[in-house]
């Protein structure tokens, strides 16, 4: 079972939140050769395709969330398209995902503070759901228990979708225990980042779910001592109070502060 689920390494786009995108290319570029070495299936740049990234033997991805989506958007550099929604954005993400497969995309829907959807029959009825390669649900404000994975998960399921994918945030530090789970409930997919790279309590770390599939995590062993090392003790991430106030009370870290009283 391990091996029939797929890593999407996110680093560079959601550990981004960290540095505000600001990686060298180098550093981008050593990355994707570690995610090929490592037998990753999927990784995702960021929102825009760097520069300095040409090709790569396994599919990139873009994301592109649905409030800055609008009809015509063409000629993003990459393999497939994952298109990121709040639940008030479902009908506009769908929109998005049904244009980008069109275009010939490979297309993932991502569904952001997923305990908070309650459309469910919107997702049902979706009368081209079998476009996607997978519909993604995020623990955006790494509140989750296992528990809510497999209600969530088995909420998707029973819509008629079969590709069911997570994405972990780690400020409960749960993020590698409820993407077990999933994996045990037989995710298509699941994210991670290098060194859980992050912004709040950061994310799945990448080389956890490696080692745990029995994949090879080799390759980001020297690529943490050269990069992320560095950046983890310039901008720091991870478990905090304020990580915690978030994952506690199911709010953006953003938010967070502002909470503690």
């Amino acid at each position: 079972m391990f091996i029939m689920t797929k890593i999407l390494d996110c680093t560079l786009r959601d550990g981004g939140h960290v540095n505000n995108w600001k990686f060298s290319d180098e550093c981008i570029l050593d990355s994707l050769i570690a995610a090929e070495n490592a037998g990753i299936d999927y990784f995702e740049a960021g929102y825009n395709m760097p520069d300095c990234i040409k090709s790569s033997r396994i599919k990139l991805v873009a994301m592109v969330d649905a409030k800055n989506y609008c009809a015509g958007i063409t000629n993003i550099k990459a393999d497939a398209i994952r298109v990121a929604c709040y639940p008030h954005q479902i009908h506009t993400a769908i929109s998005a995902v049904e244009d980008f497969k069109n275009q010939g995309y490979e297309v993932f829907l991502h569904l952001m503070t997923a305990d908070k959807f309650e459309d469910y029959e919107l997702l049902k009825n979706w009368k081209n759901k079998n476009i996607l390669t997978s519909i993604y649900f995020a623990d955006s404000f790494g509140a989750f228990m296992p528990d809510d994975v497999e209600r969530i998960y088995k909420k998707i399921q029973n819509c008629g979708y079969k590709n069911i994918s997570f994405h972990a945030h780690n400020n409960l530090q749960l993020a590698f225990t409820n993407t077990i789970k999933a994996v045990e409930l037989g995710a298509y997919s699941v994210d991670g980042c290098v060194f859980g790279m992050g912004r709040g309590g950061g994310n799945l770390p990448l080389e956890l779910v490696l080692k745990y599939l029995k994949m090879d995590y080799e390759p980001y062993m020297a690529l943490i001592k050269k990069y992320y090392l560095p950046l983890f003790n310039q901008y720091g991430w991870g478990y905090s109070y304020e990580a915690l106030i978030a994952g506690l009370k199911n709010i953006h870290p953003d938010k967070a502060s502002q909470a503690i009283v």
